[in-house]
């Protein structure tokens, strides 16, 4: 029943919020029932800040890549500026820590960078209140379904979120 998706498919995000994470995994199951893939399900009953990035979109792997190319080179730099050729086990143990530290550096900024759903607030509040809520990415033709299969699940509402990526 669902349309096969691409990395050029747009995608839009559909977003139920629940009282509980018992209805919310009930709400996983149906999606899974009405056979939306495992990939484009999330939920989130335990970190409100978690549940605030559903139905936006975050550069946490732009960040990431972008860290780890300016690691590269970093360490290109000063292997050849600063000799370190001469010491190869220096060298390696040294590039892996500049590459995954700056790496790590730009996964931090790119998930700061971003935007949140129109509704962050009410994921974030459901969530800090006991709550939880379950987010679905799918084809403008899955909309529908989506939001039928969350709202029989129980939700107590259903967004559709116009962002790309589910958690």
């Amino acid at each position: 029943m669902t349309a096969t998706t691409s990395s050029t498919t747009p995608l839009h995000t559909i977003v139920g919020i629940f009282g509980n994470d018992r209805t919310a995994l009930e709400a996983v199951r149906s999606l899974d029932a009405a056979g939306f893939e495992a990939s484009r399900v999330e939920m989130v009953g335990d970190d409100p800040s978690r549940a605030a990035e559903m139905g936006g979109k975050t550069f946490a792997s732009q960040g990431f890549v972008a860290g780890a190319i300016v690691g590269l080179i970093v360490t290109a730099v000063f292997t050849i500026m600063g000799n370190l050729q001469v010491n190869p086990v220096g060298l390696v143990v040294g590039g892996i820590g500049v590459v995954g530290g700056l790496a790590v550096i730009g996964l931090v900024i790119g998930r700061t960078i971003g935007r949140h759903a129109p509704d962050a607030h009410a994921f974030e509040g459901a969530v800090r209140h006991g709550g939880a809520v379950v987010s679905v990415q799918c084809t403008a033709a899955e909309r529908d379904l989506a939001a039928r299969v969350l709202d029989g699940a129980g939700a107590t509402s259903v967004r559709d979120e116009a962002g790309p990526e589910a958690l």
